[in-house]
């Protein structure tokens, strides 16, 4: 199991933790769940990152004078400051280090001014596995009159997996989702007009999160009905229909990209505009496509999503809950950050429904279908406060601690309590 470590990174002041299938993080707002979200998308990207380098090795003669190892470390600091901001402002014993297995691992650290660096320079350890690995893999693709043949990047591609020991690509759902499906039409204009230094200004994960959505807006023309009919997937009907089912019960309509113009139907001849539709609609939207989008593509994927309970009514909460699930449960892997008590809720009820299976199977599914249900050894969840991260599973259970979902609830109470002792005190 892959494993990471971050000492003195934003509001994180130390922190280890194993990645298991399903991570949830919870905990105050600016305590550091983003910072550990991010720090695990840094980590998990480098296989993209390799391939690309080395897409770009073989058709450019320029890049091929430059070993795979040292473009690799360029590539990852610019993607470290990208991501975290500048090293100026952090701690010089700041570190990150990732475990992908015992000997293979790579570590992120401020390097103290020296006769070849500046000071906070961000430093990339690479294990001398992966050392090895690259020497190995330089210039392993050649170009062709017609490009790169798929089948060499194809196994070039399990070659990274296995070595990496991770089958997942990563798909990265940032908070503030909102202002992106806002701009909606502008967006494809603002983006080719920018240039390279204000994109590279962007932050990576919205960046990549941005270019995502643009390149796929095409692929929902006739709705996510349109993209089950035209999908290569073969994953199961029935979690592809429940999947329709609830993003029809969240979005309260059915989304289309109509001509380029994004928009939601309210039956078959009404509609609104992304734009104009409800802020519960402009954060959740992109969710539930990405969500479907490679469900039905039956492609391996880590989706990193913060905040999915944005703006979305407590129902809908718990359907973009159980959504997040099923498509867990069809193969992928799920990071999620949440403030929500109901996000939470819903994910002990899966937890549970799947440990009272044990006794009836059938009636639990009869309450929550059993595609949903979620394997506790599959699953952890983090309370994230003061710099430090507490393990939030009742292990007797493997359940949530009520505790933790309840943590603002003690805070309501205890005022409500304090009010009402003036009032029977005073009458």
């Amino acid at each position: 199991m892959h494993r990471i470590v971050i000492n003195k990174l934003g509001p994180i002041s130390y922190c280890e933790l194993k990645c298991s299938d399903f991570l949830t993080f919870t905990g105050f707002q600016a305590s550091g769940k983003s910072t550990i979200a991010k720090a695990i998308y840094f980590f998990r990207t480098v296989k993209e990152d390799i391939l690309n380098i080395s897409v770009k090795q073989a058709v450019d003669a320029y890049q091929s004078e430059k070993s795979l190892r040292r473009r690799l470390e360029a590539v990852l600091r610019e993607k470290f400051l990208r991501i975290f901001g500048s090293s100026w402002g952090m701690e010089n014993d700041m570190f990150l280090e990732y475990f992908y297995t015992d000997s293979v691992y790579i570590k992120v650290m401020l390097m103290k001014e020296t006769v070849y660096s500046t000071p906070n320079y961000v430093w990339i350890e690479l294990s001398d596995e992966i050392k090895s690995f690259l020497r190995m893999h330089n210039r392993f693709l050649k170009a062709e009159s017609t490009g790169i043949p798929e089948m060499a990047k194809e196994a070039f591609k399990r070659d990274l997996n296995n070595f990496f020991d991770d089958k997942f690509s990563v798909v990265y759902i940032p908070a503030g989702r909102s202002m992106i499906t806002l701009l909606s039409n502008q967006l494809s204009y603002i983006y080719s007009t920018m240039e390279d230094s204000q994109k590279r200004a962007l932050d990576y994960c919205t960046q990549d999160y941005l270019e995502r959505i643009l390149r796929l807006k095409t692929e929902f023309e006739y709705g996510i009905r349109g993209l089950q009919s035209r999908g290569g997937g073969k994953k199961s009907q029935e979690a592809v229909k429940r999947a329709i089912q609830l993003i029809d019960n969240i979005l309260c309509g059915t989304y289309q990209c109509n001509n380029g113009e994004e928009q939601i139907m309210l039956d078959n001849e009404r509609y609104v505009k992304i734009n104009f539709s409800s802020s519960g609609q402009q954060e959740a939207v992109w969710i539930l496509n990405l969500l479907f989008y490679y469900l039905v593509k039956n492609e391996p994927i880590l989706f990193i999503i913060e905040e999915p309970e944005s703006h979305l009514f407590p129902e809908a909460q718990k359907y973009i809950t159980e959504l997040i699930g099923l498509v867990f449960n069809q193969g992928n892997s799920m990071l999620v950050t949440t403030h929500s008590p109901y996000v939470l809720g819903a994910l002990n009820n899966l937890l549970y429904a799947n440990r009272i299976s044990l006794i009836d199977a059938s009636k639990v599914d009869e309450v929550i279908s059993k595609m949903l249900w979620l394997q506790g050894e599959k699953f952890s969840a983090w309370f994230v406060k003061d710099g430090k991260i507490e393990n939030c599973i009742d292990e007797e259970i493997e359940m949530i601690q009520n505790q933790k979902i309840d943590e603002i609830s003690k805070v309501i109470n205890s005022d409500f309590d304090k009010i009402f002792d003036i009032q029977i005190n005073n009458s």
